[in-house]
């Protein structure tokens, strides 16, 4: 699947300045109010009542070279393709994959400003958790890019997996016992299990949607 690159080395460098600058305890924070704001154009194949259904069409979407990342919101179960930044991104690919046969809609989600409850406490760690989840969500999507274009080969491939456990290293460390631990714990894996092996950029649009997912999960579902 071929989808549009984007400035990837501007992506790893934003990454990085956000995992220092969390270390640093340097991001802004008013009130109780979470210093981040995104919105997410995630293209799904299907959408279901209950992630066993999702689960079994899964397969199928991760072989014809989309994610197929089950996402959970609202009560709902998504078959993910890829996730984009950009409306006008997210409706290009979704003409392109109707060419072929693949009908896929829509889902966008919008984060903006999400409060903590209780004051002050963690305002400026979890701005940083949620700043550097986001841009390694992009250093994944830009990877993947450059390996669907062939501007990327296998090792600078897994070289910038690398550089994201790097960074997911310094999160778990920060966030031993909050809500973003666990969370952060199963992002590892997923980069340690996609680590082996010949590196596909299916599997880092997987990362990418998980990450995202992180961030929407714990920003839009309550639980800070």
């Amino acid at each position: 699947m071929k989808f549009r690159p984007t400035a990837f080395f501007i992506s790893i460098a934003a990454a990085i300045a956000a995992t220092v600058m969390i270390c640093a305890g340097a991001f802004a924070c008013r009130g109780g109010k979470i210093d981040f704001c995104a919105t997410y154009y995630i293209l799904y194949y299907s959408r279901r009542d209950n992630a066993q259904s999702a689960n079994a069409v899964a397969a199928a979407v991760s072989d014809f070279g989309g994610a197929g990342y089950v996402f959970e919101y609202d009560g709902e179960f998504f078959v993910t393709v890829s996730c984009y930044y950009s409306f006008e991104e997210a409706d290009s690919v979704r003409a392109s994959l109707k060419r072929r046969d693949l009908d896929c809609e829509i889902l966008e989600i919008e984060i903006d400003a999400p409060r903590i409850s209780g004051g002050n406490r963690n305002t400026q760690l979890y701005a940083g958790n949620l700043n550097t989840l986001n841009s390694l969500s992009r250093m994944a999507y830009d990877c993947a890019n450059s390996l669907d274009t062939g501007a990327m080969n296998q090792s600078g491939a897994k070289g910038v997996l690398k550089d994201i456990q790097k960074s997911l290293s310094t999160l778990i460390i920060a966030n031993k016992n909050n809500y973003f631990g666990g969370e952060l714990l199963r992002l590892n894996t997923l980069c340690e299990n996609i680590m082996d092996g010949r590196l596909y950029s299916k599997q880092l649009r997987t990362f990418q949607i998980a990450a995202c997912d992180t961030i929407i999960s714990l920003s839009c579902g309550g639980r800070f």
